[in-house]
């Protein structure tokens, strides 16, 4: 078991991490990079295009973030998360939330269920209900359904 982020082998966020070091480095071009297969992280829910946003690299999916928040913010937050879960970790935890969980709206207890549980929570989709509920299938144009925990988890969550 990793003690760190960065010692996660086999992880995105092993190569996120690693990219970012890289980037320090001006002699590792982009296409060089061990994440650039990995979708961006950010995305902007409130103004961003419904759907996939199709690679034009071809190295990836999507070009498409999948969480309201930034890469350094999506790093605070595996950290933060990995100390809650991994009670037996070197590492203080914080005695108080980190301001991403504040901003998200989200409170410990909230957050690690989300995390623990989010196979069972979410199915096809994950997502705020305001932001899934006006969502249909491309395929059958039915509207994708949340489960009645994430939803709750989620509405208390604003």
């Amino acid at each position: 078991m990793a003690e760190t982020l960065e010692q996660s082998n086999h992880t995105s966020v092993q190569r996120r991490i690693e990219s970012i070091t890289a980037d320090q480095d001006e002699r590792v071009p982009v296409a060089k990079r061990r994440d650039n297969f990995l979708s961006p992280v950010a995305i902007d829910e409130r103004s961003g295009e419904i759907g996939p946003c199709v690679s034009k690299t071809g190295k990836r999916c999507s070009d498409k973030g999948f969480l309201p928040m930034s890469l350094e913010d999506y790093l605070e937050t595996l950290d933060w998360t990995a100390r809650q879960i991994a009670p037996g970790k070197r590492g203080k935890t914080p005695a108080d939330l980190p301001p991403v969980l504040k901003r998200l709206g989200l409170d410990t207890k909230t957050w690690c269920e989300l995390v623990s549980d989010f196979g069972r929570l979410f199915c096809t989709v994950a997502g705020r209900p305001e932001c899934v509920d006006p969502l249909r299938s491309h395929r059958t144009h039915r509207r994708y359904h949340l489960r009645r925990r994430a939803r709750e988890l989620l509405t208390q969550a604003d």
